[in-house]
């Protein structure tokens, strides 16, 4: 947690911030860049895996010259002097759409010349560049800038600001802009041994779905998954439900998925790490208003009781799937953008090869056959996501029988609890005295 990690990308674009350069004499002028370095240590699942960093020179304009004081390098973007007024900004919190947006403007009018005194736009120093894994032997990254690019500083006169992007999302521990200030007078500068000794050193260096947020939740008005149903919760623990296989396990296990409490944090839950291929910039389908993404990760649930009946002969026997509940307690910038569930009825078939078939490309195989049972739909925060069969919206195949089930997450992510509500084919394979007993 001791860096810069941002929430997993849910809405277009990428991540990025912007970053006032200073050095240890507490100067405020403009730097010269020669090196970068990014150390992404103990983000090893969610490491951002491309960066890109831009650097610009902001000048005084008439007006800042007559107050006389630094404002000038801070006002010019959007809510600088209140987020440095308040203690600069607050772990857990992000900027809303608008937001982002006023603040990209103001970068793009000052690179454009428009609102600032400028010699120059916006100077990659830094073009896209992959970062690895924060293990010891491969957290650390560092790039010489190149001859041209230090040529196009040196023309400005150094740069005041850095802008860091994340493609398009992710945590970097550290940042370290290694350089040296510039003076009025380049020969006050050719005549320090201090600040050429300095150079030459760093040189050498959501939808259809019913949501209940758990911050709206209380004693008194309990999240469903707390409310006695009449169909028992087939996934649970509680009634033999057990997780059996999953694409990814970096931050936990989809068993703990089926446990019968709600989560206590987010360790108590299923957490991917990030794809490492997810794209540098986040796009949506016009018709889905969903990433446009093959990328997934997916866990493999076995329901317990023999799994759901089959629903047969008239529309009021009795039978399917009744009820789902999907829970993003605690996973407050870490939840899947988007879910689905596929099932299978496969009562006659090892667990192992039921395993076998979720994770091929195929989605199935000609042994076993994954139907649909959640449609894909968004996810929010903190939340439990509740769907039912009566809606006729997002559960389909809800009549027919299922002993397992694949939960999908998009593009990755983590969730609390998954439940599933039906009809149980058999009863006699709950025995939850021995169940509690075991717990």
């Amino acid at each position: 947690m001791d860096g810069w990690e941002t929430r997993r990308k849910r809405t277009e674009g990428h991540d990025w911030c912007v970053v006032k350069l200073g050095c240890g004499d507490d100067s405020s002028g403009p730097m010269m860049i020669e090196s970068v370095e990014l150390d992404t240590a103990y983000f090893t699942g969610n490491q951002t895996p491309r960066v890109s960093i831009e650097a610009m020179k902001i000048t005084r304009n008439e007006q800042d010259c007559n107050i006389g004081n630094d404002d000038y390098l801070y006002n010019w973007m959007p809510g600088a002097i209140s987020r440095l007024a308040s203690g600069k900004s607050f772990q857990g919190t992000g900027q809303s759409t608008d937001a982002i947006r006023r603040a990209d403007a103001a970068c793009q009018a000052v690179a454009l010349n428009t609102t600032r005194q400028l010699s120059d736009a916006w100077i990659t120093i830094l073009p896209m560049v992959e970062l690895q894994p924060g293990y010891e032997e491969s957290r650390y990254h560092k790039f010489q800038l190149d001859t041209d690019v230090k040529r196009k500083l040196e023309d400005i006169g150094g740069v005041t600001h850095i802008r860091l992007n994340y493609y398009p999302d992710g945590g970097v521990a550290r940042m370290k802009i290694w350089g040296y200030p510039v003076h009025s007078s380049s020969s006050t500068l050719a005549n320090n041994s201090q600040q050429t000794s300095l150079r030459q050193n760093h040189a050498a260096i959501a939808a259809a779905s019913t949501i209940h947020p758990h911050n709206l939740t209380s004693s008194i008005t309990p999240p469903p998954s707390s409310k006695r149903y009449h169909q028992p919760e087939l996934s649970s623990v509680l009634h033999g439900g057990e997780g059996l296989a999953c694409s990814n396990k970096h931050y936990g296990v989809p068993s703990n998925l089926i446990r019968t409490t709600l989560g206590v944090d987010m360790g108590d839950g299923w957490e991917t790490a990030r794809h490492p291929h997810r794209p540098a910039v986040i796009t949506k389908d016009p018709v889905t208003g969903l990433q446009d993404t093959p990328l997934m990760d997916w866990a493999v649930l076995k329901l317990g009781m023999g799994g759901v009946l089959e629903k047969v002969g008239h529309s009021d026997s009795k039978g399917g799937v009744e009820r789902i509940i999907i829970d993003t307690r605690h996973f407050k910038g870490n939840f899947p953008e988007s879910v689905s569930i596929d099932a299978c009825c496969c009562s006659n078939l090892s667990d192992d090869v039921v395993c076998a078939s979720a994770a091929a490309d195929n989605n199935g195989s000609s042994v076993v056959e994954w139907f649909p049972l959640l449609k894909r739909t968004a996810l929010s925060a903190d939340a439990e996501h509740e769907f039912l069969r009566d809606d006729g919206k997002m559960i389909v195949n809800g009549s027919r029988g299922v002993t397992h089930v694949r939960v999908s997450i998009y593009p990755d992510g983590g969730l609390s609890r998954v439940r599933i509500y039906g009809h149980p084919l058999s009863k006699k394979d709950s025995n939850e005295e021995r169940l509690i007993s075991h717990l």
